[in-house]
């Protein structure tokens, strides 16, 4: 039986596919998380089939690489701060190095 362009048999439990791609079998309450929640607000594609919730290899990896773009996105951007602390954080940097320089303080 073909399903969403796959043959049923290639579809596997949520625990299962993830430990095929890992090495490791989560619990299946993480899986199943992933699938109906998501986890930093990318979801685990799946398929019902009756009361069975399954998924793909390639959804796995598609599921793990996405996750892992976006945090390594995350990483790259510092927060910024808020303007008024930009603002503050500027103010007492020209102080100090008025100060350094034997200027005095900038008021």
């Amino acid at each position: 039986m073909i399903i969403g362009g796959f043959i049923l048999s290639e579809y596997l439990t949520l625990p299962e596919a993830v430990e095929r791609v890992t090495g490791r079998r989560p619990h299946l309450s993480t899986s199943w998380r992933w699938a109906t929640r998501g986890c930093k607000g990318i979801r685990l594609q799946t398929v019902c089939v009756g009361v069975k919730r399954l998924t793909t290899i390639e959804w796995v990896q598609s599921f793990i690489q996405a996750l892992t773009e976006q945090r390594n996105a995350d990483q790259l951007a510092p927060p910024m701060q808020p303007p008024r602390q930009q603002e503050l954080a500027a103010k007492k940097s020209a102080k100090r190095l008025a100060e350094r320089l034997g200027k005095g303080g900038a008021k």
